[in-house]
């Protein structure tokens, strides 16, 4: 997203909040919305389409993806109060009966408990419920647009990311240092260092996962998904985000995931996992990554070359 674009999407959420927080006209406050939401989805290539039809019961707005399977519905929910349960569950339902995969549901003033609850349980559709806070979130991970060429910049996040690797592996508190997509970046380069396929997903809406990792076995090809939580808080992991990461793991029907937190996880994030699924899903730490950055390092320097099996290498020192 240019420069230019990311201004004007910032100044359309403010004047999508003035209109919410002193109501004129409900048809100024879809319009805005949908300023705002078209740019945002538009930057993951979606195309977005105000619906005509004054029939409440159809959705606001339809979103397509070209050469892609991806259908998306969107919902503004103009309660001037929380959204409950039954309201979420009545859009889910009707979302189901159509060829849709993906629904979001705004609501200026929240949703319920209840409702985030409720929308863990949707396979196989899935559901986002956004406020006004989760698209200034979504905006502010937004990344501008580079001047430079394609391969220049590409070379520059190499150099910084392997800068960043032997600081980590020196000293981990260097992870302090390190912000959140930065360090994406870096655990990007070093599973490619490792001889990975690596994709590096879009930061606005990654889908539950950061990096797709790719490896050939005996001429079959096998990927794995990873997720990292990288809080500066210092904040631990629960049981809420491990949850989601395996319904991840299991939608997208992936060999199995890999879920780093830099600051480990909460003493209950793991109840309630069966045997089956603590198979699909290995968890990381701040050890973890700092052995990461040393095997990389190692087979940088030539002293060591990756296992003919990477997932020995994914898995080890993992729990």
């Amino acid at each position: 997203m240019t420069p230019s674009i990311k201004d004007q999407l910032v100044r359309d959420i403010l004047v999508l909040e003035h209109s919410i927080t002193s109501p004129r006209d409900d048809r100024e406050i879809c319009f805005t919305f949908h300023q705002v939401i078209s740019k945002l989805l538009s930057n993951d290539g979606f195309k977005t389409i105000l619906n005509p039809s004054p029939d409440t019961s159809k959705f606001d707005f339809m979103c397509t993806k070209q050469d892609s399977r991806d259908r998306m519905c969107i919902s503004l929910q103009k309660s001037g109060k929380s959204v409950h349960e039954e309201r979420v569950h009545e859009r889910v339902s009707f979302a189901f009966n159509y060829p849709y995969n993906r629904l979001i549901l705004f609501a200026p003033h929240g949703f319920t408990s209840a409702c985030y609850h409720f929308i863990n349980s949707t396979d196989p559709l899935k559901v986002e419920l956004l406020t006004l806070d989760d698209l200034k979130s979504w905006t502010s991970k937004i990344e501008i647009e580079s001047n430079l060429n394609t391969h220049e910049y590409e070379d520059i996040i190499k150099i910084v990311s392997k800068t960043f690797i032997e600081k980590i592996a020196e000293d981990p508190n260097f992870l302090l240092k390190i912000e959140w997509r930065e360090f994406e970046k870096t655990i990007a380069e070093l599973f490619e260092g490792l001889a990975f396929d690596v994709t590096l997903t879009s930061p606005s809406k990654d889908g539950g996962k950061d990096i797709i990792l790719e490896l050939v076995k005996k001429g079959i090809s096998m990927k794995y998904i990873v997720e990292i939580k990288h809080w500066k808080s210092k904040q631990l992991v629960g049981q809420k985000s491990v949850k989601e990461f395996l319904k991840v793991i299991c939608n997208e029907k992936r060999e199995s995931g890999l879920f780093l937190s830099t600051y480990g996880f909460t003493s209950n994030a793991f109840e309630g996992l069966t045997e089956l699924e603590r198979k699909k899903i290995r968890f990381g730490d701040q050890q973890k990554i700092v052995s990461l950055c040393n095997t990389y390092l190692k087979v940088k320097s030539g002293i060591w070359t990756p296992l003919q099996d990477l997932q020995e290498v994914l898995y080890e020192q993992t729990f």
